[in-house]
């Protein structure tokens, strides 16, 4: 897939429809207890995208807020986890990389929140493992610097 093409994706249902639009920033696997608490154990897989994420579709698209700084966007009626953003930066929406229809050339840069990783399973050594207080530094400062802060 070009890099500067867009990437469609829904929930399981199809009542939440998303664009990814351009070249993959970064995706994560993230292994946090909220996120495994979501995908029913295991990581969630999230990208952020050059030119940003945006809802086609989403009348059924419910925000929850999982933390004091995170909402997890998720579909009313199937369930599937479709988005995430910082409650600080509400327009700046990563998405679930499992919603994409076409996944193609999609890399994994780095496993996040592996300080919170669960006993049973074992955090593949693949890519750069980062501790939830590095996370939370890098993104703020990305963000930050895009804002113009």
């Amino acid at each position: 897939m070009n890099a500067a093409q867009s990437r469609k994706g829904s929930c399981l249902c199809g009542a939440v429809q998303i664009t990814a639009h351009g070249a993959p920033i970064e995706i994560d696997a993230c292994h946090c207890g909220m996120c495994r608490k979501q995908t029913g154990g295991g990581a969630y897989y999230a990208g952020q995208f050059k030119d940003g994420v945006t809802i086609e579709k989403g009348q059924s698209l419910t925000w929850y807020k999982g933390s004091e700084w995170g909402e997890r966007g998720f579909c009313s009626i199937c369930g599937s986890a479709v988005a995430w953003r910082l409650q600080q930066f509400p327009d700046k929406l990563g998405v679930s990389i499992g919603a994409l229809d076409d996944t193609s050339g999609l890399k994994l840069e780095a496993h996040i929140f592996t300080d919170s990783g669960p006993d049973y399973y074992n955090i593949p050594t693949d890519v750069p493992h980062k501790t939830g207080a590095q996370v939370m530094e890098e993104f703020m400062a990305k963000m930050a610097k895009k804002e113009g802060k």
